[in-house]
């Protein structure tokens, strides 16, 4: 295993361990959207949108582009979605007590 690759990743699941910056994803998955947007769509104060966003963009798990005053973001690479249904679905298994079924 290449340590710099599991470095990344562990700096990517703790990126992910954050339950805004999870909601922030799952909303861009199909929209693009600035923080204005994000804010009242869900229900989450302007400057923790802002702050989570900044995150979520120096771990390139979104992407931005301005037009005006305005910056829209946009999910970047939206296999990290993947990895947090697996997430959601081994959860699920532990919650209801139930094996994984491959």
């Amino acid at each position: 295993m290449n340590e710099q690759r599991l470095a990344e990743t562990v700096r990517i699941f703790k990126v992910l361990s954050n339950e805004s910056r999870i909601r922030i994803l799952y909303f861009l998955e199909n929209n693009e959207a600035d923080v204005t947007t994000i804010v009242d769509g869900l229900g989450i104060n302007q400057p923790q949108v802002s702050h989570q966003l900044a995150m979520l963009y120096r771990y390139q798990l979104v992407s931005r582009r301005r037009v005006g005053r305005h910056v829209f973001y946009v999910l970047d690479d939206p296999h990290v979605l993947t990895v947090v249904d697996a997430t959601l679905a081994h959860v699920s298994h532990e919650i209801a007590h139930r094996p994984v079924k491959m």
